[in-house]
């Protein structure tokens, strides 16, 4: 059953916990990062409508919102998913305060489901090319992967990072990243990454899919 407000809804009248409702979720991200930045961050977030994927860019997005990083727990996503409207998805951003200074979480969105030896070897080359003290975080979304790393990076690194995203695609064959959330992250200041499952456009909520044997994870 769907509820008015969306898919996330119907997890709570099957009277599921909340650390049920987000396990696996991409929320574990956030205890690894202040695991190795500190607890003195903020992060940050928005909802969108959803529209069709022709005019997506154009759609209606809510402020950035920002929470403490001592605020993001299970009870806290659960709530913000059961907060969404009938056609509205919930965004993690890529920026990140700490005492008024700004820094990004390194993210991917996949294009598809690159293989196991494919994912390892972008795992090695990102960790040496951008000094990375963690490896590859990935999600399952239903038709692709989302990666991140639990790390932060400088602000005036960010663009570094991106156009290593781009030069791993290579010059033959399909893409592995979407180039085009690249361009959308490069005009809005931020990459995002859904946080939610709660419209029919897309097949399932973000779960963890520990299949890199990188030796670090």
């Amino acid at each position: 059953m769907i509820s008015h407000t969306g898919h996330t809804a119907s997890f709570r009248e099957l009277n599921l916990s909340n650390a049920l409702i987000v396990e696996q979720h991409p929320v574990l991200l956030v205890e690894k990062i202040v695991a190795r930045c500190g607890a003195d961050l903020v992060f940050t977030y928005s909802r969108y409508e959803v529209a069709p994927p022709s005019l997506q860019a154009l759609a209606p997005r809510s402020a950035v919102l920002r929470v403490p990083a001592c605020d993001v727990t299970p009870d806290w996503v659960a709530d913000r998913l059961a907060e969404l409207g009938p056609n509205e998805e919930m965004a993690w951003h890529s920026w990140v305060e700490c005492r008024g200074v700004g820094s990004h979480i390194p993210m991917i969105d996949f294009v598809g489901h690159p293989p196991d030896s494919v994912l390892c070897e972008l795992d090695r080359v990102l960790v040496a090319e951008m000094s990375f003290s963690a490896h590859l975080l990935l999600f399952e979304t239903g038709r692709s992967f989302h990666g991140y790393f639990p790390d932060l990076i400088p602000e005036h690194t960010w663009p570094k990072y991106l156009g290593q995203l781009l030069l791993l695609n290579g010059d033959e064959g399909c893409p592995m990243i979407d180039t085009r959330w690249v361009g959308h992250a490069l005009t809005r200041g931020f990459t995002a990454l859904r946080w939610s499952h709660n419209t029919s456009r897309y097949r399932a909520m973000p779960r963890h899919k520990p299949v890199l044997d990188t030796g670090g994870m």
